[in-house]
């Protein structure tokens, strides 16, 4: 999912059983420097780590690593420098009793400055007890609260902080392009897998 203001879009997937080792914890602090790793869970651990796989992947080599905004943004640095990529990060979890699969997806911009991505498990139940906060009664007769809730998100991370869900920020969905939204003056992007639903932008 390429375009050309975009470097792209990269979702991984990782067994939160099959993953957590020394090495994996090693190659995670690795990026994340300014975290204290080994006091996580292993689901957070391996979310970070899909995380990780997901720049790996986008930026074709390993000398990067992350810092947070005091907002809580992801700041991108490549070769120990301010890289002038712009970055937006998503993750979740899918638990299955003791385990599970952690969820990631990235976004990176060579041109727009704020952009947002949000990964979503479409069978969290979370969302539906929160719907009439955050979202208006037509999004919601849509059905397609999983899909609303995160283009909303992504809103908020590329145009926020100071929005209201409920309030400023509305979902279109595109009769004759189902993968297109449109929102808040800008166009949409949804991609979807078995479990998950993912909405990045602006376009």
């Amino acid at each position: 999912m390429k375009h050309d203001k975009t470097i792209g879009l990269a979702v991984r997937q990782v067994i939160i059983d099959e993953v957590i080792s020394e090495a994996v914890v090693k190659i995670v602090t690795t990026h994340y420097p300014k975290r204290d790793i080994h006091h996580l869970s292993a689901g957070k651990i391996a979310e970070l780590y899909a995380v990780v796989q997901c720049i790996s992947d986008l930026l074709r080599e390993d000398n990067w690593h992350l810092h947070h905004a005091e907002t809580g943004a992801p700041l991108l640095f490549e070769n120990a420098k301010k890289s002038v990529l712009s970055i937006s990060i998503s993750h979740t979890i899918d638990k299955i009793e003791e385990g599970g699969i952690a969820y990631a997806a990235v976004i990176l911009s060579r041109e727009v400055e704020k952009i947002g991505v949000d990964i979503v498990l479409k069978a969290d139940l979370r969302i539906k007890r929160i719907a009439h906060r955050v979202m208006r009664d037509e999004e919601i007769q849509t059905g397609r609260l999983a899909e609303v809730w995160a283009c909303k998100e992504a809103m908020y991370k590329a145009l926020g902080p100071l929005l209201d869900f409920k309030k400023d920020l509305k979902v279109d969905f595109d009769n004759e392009n189902e993968d297109l939204v449109q929102g808040s003056g800008y166009n949409w992007k949804i991609y979807r897998e078995d479990k998950i639903v993912v909405a990045l932008g602006p376009f």
